[in-house]
């Protein structure tokens, strides 16, 4: 047994099978003609729907540049052209900071107004005093004053 060899094990074997791949993976000469190039691709060329590409270039140009301008307009984006804008703006956005600033101190409205029917002497312990009432409060000590001294 150690002396039998395998059939077809020697390096003929091996050559032979080498080549068999190398004859497989070789490419045949066609006989049709070779395919034609695709035309180039020009202005004038149809895309689709018989448009050309100039026509789909030029609607698709105008619908960005439309979007662009309607988010500029919805957002405010202008760019401000020369320095005293600039601080113009700036000046404009920092008086709105202070009045919404100051506008959050103000009390709600309902303590601000008196309703009808509703008696003046009872007050909540927890309600914040607004400058009218303390204003009428007062007159009203000043006329006591007043009428006193008379």
């Amino acid at each position: 047994m150690a002396g039998r060899r395998w059939r077809g094990a020697g390096p003929l074997w091996a050559l032979g099978l080498c080549l068999s791949r190398v004859a497989s993976q070789l490419v045949e000469p066609s006989t049709a003609p070779p395919k034609p190039k695709p035309p180039p691709l020009t202005k004038e060329t149809v895309v689709f729907w018989d448009m050309r590409l100039w026509h789909v270039v030029g609607i698709f140009s105008l619908f960005v540049l439309s979007i662009i301008i309607t988010l500029c307009c919805v957002f405010n984006c202008r760019v401000p052209r020369t320095r005293k804008e600039i601080e113009a703006r700036y000046l404009q956005r920092k008086a709105a900071k202070m009045y919404t600033d100051k506008l959050e101190t103000v009390p709600p409205l309902n303590e601000l107004t008196e309703i009808p029917g509703e008696d003046k002497k009872k007050k909540k312990k927890d309600s914040v005093d607004t400058v009218a009432i303390k204003v009428e409060e007062d007159e009203k000590n000043e006329a006591k004053k007043k009428k006193g001294e008379k």
